[in-house]
Formats: C-alpha cells, structure tokens, sequence
C-alpha cells in the first residue's frame, strides 16, 4: 500500500435540532455523487472540504439550518473522527476523535475529544495535528501553510476562474502557492527549508551581532582595554602594588606602637564589610542558580532522549504492524488444522472482530503528542542555555569583584588605629586610587568579556553560515532532480487526458508539452498561456490537476496525499458528451492503480452510461424534490 493516504469513509451532518441531514460512507478508489442541478451536490462537497480544514463561510441556505458536521477519515492507517460546527466565522476551530464515528458518538466532547485551534498560538494548530498523520512538514516562517492552503490543490470547486489552477482565493500569495506544490510533490525538503530559514536567522543575528560590537568598540580608543586577559594582566599590577602600600602602612602603624580603636574605624570596617557579605551574597546566589540551571539542563537533555527513543520505538511498531500486518494465521499453532474466517475482518483463530486500524490509530496519536512535547523542550533548553551562559558572565565578574572588596576587609581588620602622619595619609590617599583603578578596570572588565562573548557568538555565526550555504546548495541541486521526474509524470498523463478529448481543441490534440507553473497559476501549452473558451480552460485545468493525482499515484515519495475531488464535472458550460469522455477517461486511468492507495470523488448531472449503474456511485440520485439535505 502506498504511504500518504487521506481516505474519507464517512461524512455526517446533523441539523440545528439534532437530526441526520445527511449520512453516507465513502470507499477507498473511485466515488461519484450524482443528481441534478440544485439538487444540492456542491453543498456536500463544500462539507468535504470544509470538515477536512477548509476555510468556508459561503453556504447555503439548506446548509445554514445545520449544525456541525462529522467525519471519519484514516490518514496513513490511523483512524480519526473530525467535527466542526457550522459558522459564518472563516477560522473554526476543530475537534478529533482518535477512532472511529461509532465510538466517537458514545464519547462527550469534554471526554476524550481534543479542540484544536485554526491557527496555531500557545496550542498547535489542527493543520499541525493532520499534517504530522499525513507526513506533511509544517511550514513555519514566512508562509503558514494550512490544510486549507494544501485543499485548494485538491479540491476543483466550481466557483473559481477557469484560468486559475488553484482554487480562487482574494489574497492569494505567489509565495504560499509555490510552497504548497513543493509540499504536495514532494520536491519540498523540510531540512532544506530549515537550512534556508536557519541561515536566514542567522544572518540576521550575526548583522545585530557586528552592530553591537561596533558600538562597544567606538568607545575604546584603546583597544587592548577589550582584551579581557590584558585588564586581568593590569589588575594583577595594581594588585601587586596596593599590597605593597597596605604593607606599607601597617608596618609604619606598627612602629608607632600606637594603638587606638576608634568608631570611625570600627565604622568604617563594617561598612565595608557589610558590602563583602552583600557581594558574596551575590556570588552565592548567582552559584545556586547556575548550579540548578546546569542541573535542569541536564535532566533536559535526559528527557528529551527518553522522548526521542519513545517516538522511535512508536514509528517502529507502526513500521512493524504497517509490514506484518496484511500476515494472517492459515493454520492453527496448537493442532495446525486449517483455519478459516468466519466472515472478513474478523480473526481466523478466535474468531472476534478485528480492527487493524485502533493499533496504528493509538500509535500515531501517541506520536504527535511526543512529537509536540519534543518541539516544546527542544525550545526550553535553547532559552536555558542562553540563561546559562548570562549567569556564567555576571558570576565571574562578580567574584572579581568579592575578591576586591575582601582585600579591603583584610587590610581594615588591620588598620584600626585613628594615629595619621603623613607619611600614611600619603600611603592611604595612594591605596584609594588603587581601588579607584581596580573599580575602573573591573567595568572595563565587564565590557571585555561582553565584546569577547560577542566575538565567540561571530565565529560560531559565521561558521554556521557557511555549513549552511555548502548544505543548502547541495540539497538543491537534488530537489532539481526530484522536480524534473516529478514534472516529466504529469506531463505525460496530461498529454494523454488533452489528446483523448473531444476534437474541440486542435491545440490540445497536438500538443507537445504541459507545464504546470504554480508560482504564477497558470497553465502552459506547448510554452504558452493559450485564450480558449470557458469549458476548454476548466477541461484544461480539471486536466492539471487530475494529472498531479494520477502522478502521486505513480511516484511513491510525492506527499500529495492521494485523494482528489472534483465539484461538477459540467462546469462552465462542458458538454455533455465531453464530460462523460473525461469521466470515463480518469475512471479508466484510476483503475490501473488499486483502489487502496487512492480516493476521487467527484460530482456529476451527467454521469457516463458506463457508469450510472457501477458501485462507484454513493447514495441516491438527487433531484429537486429529493435533494442531498434531509430535513432542513
């Protein structure tokens, strides 16, 4: 089976007083819902798309007498169930249900449903939530990209332009479309769109970084007083020579044998012992708090490869069940007699019901939560260490600055004589200086070791740049080749589709080339953007992008996620005879693949005569008076 799916199963809608407007599954392959004009296929489609992550407030009136919508989707094996409520609001929030709509509706939305917002804030997002179940990066940065974004490739609406790939949004980013294709195909690179974004943060930083040591420098003319080794160098001189002043002046004390312990003196040791107790205070508390932060870090880092080595072992017992699983049991272990199932889906040994799903379904709920927990700590051990580095700095000067303060106990437990000759008021007037320079140099210092901080950060920034420019050239030139295998497949089954159709075109019957250029939305026959008719550029368009599915099907690592729907196959006024060739042609096309790897639905008032009777067909055949929207 190939990786990537998004298969619907089951759409419910429910109306404002609680009964079922609408109730039907869906099959893996190939699903048509067909009724006549205004029988109410496109409000079913709209549902579709909207309970899915599509963003949609234009309803109808049917469709605004209804309350919320349910459905039971399985996205790469796992089973989930969506709900949102019907509103005029375009950002919704969702809820999801891991397991299926029967034990959904026995759970309260308070139980073990989870809300998940439109856009991602302190909680991630529900784009997140289905992006990481269908494989999908998230993009973060300068384009959000959203189911919604991802839908308008995968979803053919009739209320869009003809000329428009896309489907039709007022502010539409060439940006974002470019992004969701290279999502969609499989020619986006996740690390290499982390190189770009990390070289870019980068950049920034080193620019902010050069900035700042400027403005450092611009205030030394000296610049050796930036050399943090050098002010050491010239604190241990000052160092040296007060000491030798304060011998000085205690052996000159001595000598007089005069000893008179005033309150000036004894005030003026404890003044300045009261600042060495503050400052060791400091030095104390800044060790704490380095000591905790290192400890924290350390438990971190522990946590973090319990989660890591948690997620693996998870994506390996899916990987496990994923390759084993389709294994059955032909012959008993215990008298190895044949075994038989009583009916399909049930166990051939114990004969109870068996779901493959609930297992994978579990895991990968587990494993999107992991996912979240990861990406959180993983920011939590950034800022911690920025923390730890600013501790490291404050402390160290610090502890300079206790060993100053300190030698001035010392000298003053010394000096506590009130007797003054000159010789030691000159001596005393000689040590304030000193400590004038030392208070000097250790503001001096501060900034040193700042500047050298910065210059460290430089280097490692503009090492790291450079590592990322060798990566992201590298991952590019790979990208290119993935894209070129990418383009040639749906190049091929769009000339099959153009040439197949009716001769109403004699550019498409001759065409030699199709170039899809997402950027731009547009189509490209044969190096040009042609002017045809309205039901000739939405043949061309529905053309494009059926041949974007088609090659999904064909190339394993393209991420689109093998599901396509397509709202009224005689848009714009297509012909009958052209739109039951087109659906005869895409049926045709599907089912040289299997059924399990895909999912297409699409809408039709003219289904083909080759398949009105088929079991493609999902529910009724609607009309005016018995329309897709039961009591409303």
């Amino acid at each position: 089976m190939m990786h990537n799916n998004l298969f619907l199963n089951r759409l419910v809608v429910f109306t404002k007083d609680g009964k079922k407007a609408y109730d039907e599954k869906f099959q893996k392959g190939i699903n048509i819902i067909t009724g006549d004009n205004s029988s109410g296929k496109s409000t079913i489609s709209h549902f579709i798309f909207y309970i899915l992550g599509g963003s949609f407030t234009d309803w109808t009136r049917e469709a605004k007498k209804c309350s919320e919508v349910f459905a039971e989707v399985e996205m790469n094996g796992a089973t989930l169930t969506l709900k949102r409520e019907i509103s005029d609001s375009p950002q919704m929030p969702m809820y999801i249900y891991w397991g299926k709509y029967v034990d959904a509706l026995k759970i309260t939305i308070g139980g073990q449903w989870q809300k998940f917002p439109y856009k991602a804030s302190d909680k991630k997002s529900f784009s997140n939530v289905l992006f990481e179940q269908l494989e999908i990066p998230i993009v973060v940065g300068d384009s959000n990209i959203t189911m919604h974004q991802l839908l308008r490739l995968m979803y053919i609406d009739q209320e869009s332009p003809t000329n428009s790939l896309y489907m039709y949004e007022s502010f539409d980013s060439p940006l974002t479309r470019q992004t969701v294709s290279e999502l969609l195909l499989g020619i986006y690179d996740e690390s290499l769109y982390a190189d770009r974004i990390n070289k870019k943060d980068a950049e920034k930083k080193l620019t902010s970084l050069k900035t700042e040591i400027e403005a450092i420098r611009s205030l030394y003319s000296d610049k050796r007083l930036l050399n943090p080794e050098h002010i050491k160098s010239l604190m241990n001189q000052i160092e040296v020579e007060k000491s030798e002043v304060e011998e000085s002046i205690i052996n000159l004390r001595q000598n007089t044998k005069k000893v008179n312990y005033t309150q000036k003196s004894k005030l003026n040791f404890e003044e300045i012992n009261s600042e060495a107790l503050k400052t060791r205070e400091r030095v104390n508390k800044l060790q704490n708090e380095i000591n905790n932060l290192n400890y924290e870090i350390t438990d971190s880092e522990y946590f973090l490869q319990s989660l890591h080595h948690k997620r693996k072992s998870i994506n390996n017992s899916i990987a496990t069940r994923e390759n084993l699983g389709s294994y059955h049991l032909d012959y008993c272990p215990e008298c190895l007699s044949k075994l038989d199932a009583i009916h399909e889906g049930s166990c051939k040994l114990c004969k109870q019901e068996v779901d493959d799903s609930f297992g994978v379904t579990q895991a990968r709920r587990m494993e999107q939560e992991l996912t979240f927990q990861i990406r959180e700590s993983e920011k939590l051990m950034l800022i911690r260490k920025e923390n730890l580095s600013d501790l490291i700095i404050r402390y160290d000067n610090e502890k300079v600055k206790l060993k100053d303060v300190q030698d001035r106990v010392n000298f003053s437990l010394k000096d506590v004589t009130s007797f003054r000759d000159e010789r030691i008021d000159s001596l005393l007037i000689k040590k304030g200086e000193l400590d004038g320079a030392t208070n000097q140099f250790l503001t001096f210092l501060e900034t040193a070791d700042k500047h050298a901080s910065l210059r460290d950060n430089q280097g490692r920034l503009e090492l790291n740049i450079f590592n990322l420019k060798d990566s992201i050239d590298a991952k590019e030139e790979q990208q290119i080749t993935r894209k070129n295998k990418i383009k040639s497949s749906i190049e091929h089954f769009a000339l099959q589709l153009l040439k197949k159709d009716f001769e109403r075109e004699e550019v498409f019957k001759n065409a030699r080339n199709i170039d899809i250029n997402y950027y731009d939305n547009a189509i490209y026959v044969d190096g040009d953007v042609r002017n045809f008719s309205a039901s000739s550029n939405f043949y061309l368009k529905i053309t494009a992008r059926f041949s974007i599915f088609f090659a999904s099907l064909k190339i394993e690592n393209m991420r689109y996620p093998r599901f396509i729907m397509c709202d009224n196959m005689e848009d714009k006024g297509i012909e009958k005879g052209r739109s039951q060739n087109f659906q005869n042609l895409i049926v045709k096309t599907a089912n040289e693949f299997s059924n399990e790897d895909y999912q297409m639905i699409f809408t039709t008032s003219m289904i083909s005569d080759d398949l009105k009777d088929s079991e493609y067909i999902v529910g009724e055949h609607y009309t005016i008076n018995n329309k897709t929207l039961k009591y409303v």
